[in-house]
């Protein structure tokens, strides 16, 4: 007779509104991450997976909820690292699906800090609960995972999991002696499964509340930052166009006195026109040729003075279709502002996010409500991701391109002995890491 197996089976599900929507072992989940295979069909997304142990009676012993990004050709981020096995060791339990409580590890109950955002929280609700979905899974066992005859059900595995998992039911006891008073083992087990699926429910909300908070912090800073862009840019307008206007009525004023002032002269030359024309009607032959030469010469004085004015006038007309033109460039710029905000509004509206490769941190996915600060600091930013502060991933960018010890001796030289490079952000450390054995110890 063939040995009962005790080795769990192990897979990986993808999710999608609550359902699992794909499954595979996870031997072929490791073909994903090494490259050989693809899936197109989730070209440019960030999928929800969990990685599933189950037990050789088929039932869920250990979940972790993870995130993993795949590109435009549908490979999976070749920087995607996460411990899960190691996180599932450490972390705490959960809700009993058939075996006991099982391992559980999420964004809310994560052993290691700086992979709970890598992490997400399944929801619990009624309707929409993944730890429901992922069961049914199980039980349907699409993988095809053989069964164990050879085993008990799952009464031995209950009980040991009760006596190890579960002392907060003599912490309860404790609480409130008189709610236990007379009661069994298996329901104060029960009660205690209970408790600790409410204290799980709770930090999961409490996640997506600072979730939630975080979120909607983020979208008030960038709206407020785009309204105080919006606001300095109308002052320059307002500016701008504040000095136009004087200098344009500076023009105006001066263009005006000088219409005056060849309008006076046009109507004295105009008088003096009519005057001589009266004189010449009643002149004598000898005075006819005087009065008809200044008569020519006031005339000719009169014709140069409207020629003045028509000149003054069509300057005028070149400034004042020298300002159109300027207020027509600046409304079709503010046109063209309003188109791309209406462009960058439909993106935000579709939720698209961006994806942008750093070293150390991989394929960061910057939501749209996270591009304006990370444009103004993507160092900055890619080090919140990794967990450190700026100045530490500065370093170690310096530290990849050049691993050797950057104290400077005395003479003024660089120290320059290899040391042994810090593969991730978060294991370099600032004159530990960029020091050699000797000079660390001076650090």
């Amino acid at each position: 007779m063939a040995a009962a197996k005790t080795d769990p089976y192990i897979a990986v599900f993808f999710m999608e509104d609550h359902k699992v929507i794909r499954q595979m072992l996870f031997s072929e989940f490791e073909a994903l991450l090494d490259g050989y295979a693809g899936l197109s069909d989730m070209a440019d997304t960030e999928v929800q997976a969990v990685y599933v142990v189950i037990n050789s009676q088929l039932k869920v012993q250990s979940l972790a909820f993870f995130l993993i990004y795949f590109d435009d050709d549908g490979r999976a981020d070749p920087s995607w690292n996460i411990p899960l096995e190691k996180l599932l060791k450490a972390s705490g339990s959960g809700p009993d699906l058939g075996a006991g409580p099982i391992k559980l590890a999420c964004r809310s109950q994560c052993s290691i800090n700086w992979h709970q955002k890598e992490l997400w929280d399944p929801e619990m609700t009624s309707g929409k609960n993944d730890f429901v979905a992922i069961r049914s899974a199980v039980d349907e066992n699409r993988l095809r995972f053989e069964k164990a005859e050879s085993e008990l059900e799952l009464p031995v595995l209950r009980s040991n999991v009760s006596a190890e998992s579960f002392s907060s039911a003599s912490e309860l006891r404790l609480d409130s002696p008189e709610g236990f008073t007379g009661m069994g083992a298996d329901d104060q087990v029960r009660l205690a499964r209970q408790f600790m699926d409410q204290q799980l429910q709770i930090r999961t909300l409490e996640s997506q509340r600072e979730k939630a908070l975080e979120d909607a912090s983020q979208k008030y800073r960038v709206e407020v930052q785009s309204y105080k862009v919006e606001i300095q840019s109308l002052k320059e307008t307002c500016e701008r166009l504040k000095v136009s206007n004087e200098q344009l009525q500076e023009k105006l004023l001066q263009r005006n006195q000088q219409y005056m002032s060849l309008q006076e002269k046009i109507t004295g030359q105009s008088d003096k026109v009519r005057d001589l024309e009266e004189r010449l009607k009643g002149a004598k032959s000898a005075e006819r040729e005087s009065l008809l030469r200044q008569k020519l010469e006031a005339e000719a004085v009169l014709l140069k003075e409207q020629l003045d004015r028509k000149d003054i006038e069509s300057i005028y007309r070149d400034e004042k279709e020298e300002q159109l033109l300027s207020e027509v460039a600046e409304l079709q710029q503010k046109l063209d502002e309003c188109v791309q905000n209406s462009l960058l509004n439909k993106l935000k509206e579709l939720e698209v996010v961006f994806v942008a490769y750093h070293p150390g941190a991989g394929h960061v996915s910057v939501p749209f409500s996270d591009v304006q600060r990370y444009a103004d600091n993507p160092i900055g930013y890619v080090a919140g991701k990794c967990y450190v502060t700026e100045e530490v991933y500065r370093g170690w960018l310096d530290h990849q391109e050049n691993p050797v010890c950057t104290h400077i001796k005395e003479n003024g030289d660089l120290c320059a002995e290899p040391v042994v490079k810090a593969g991730n952000p978060s294991d370099f450390e600032l004159g530990v890491s960029n020091r050699c054995k000797k000079h660390r110890a001076l650090f």
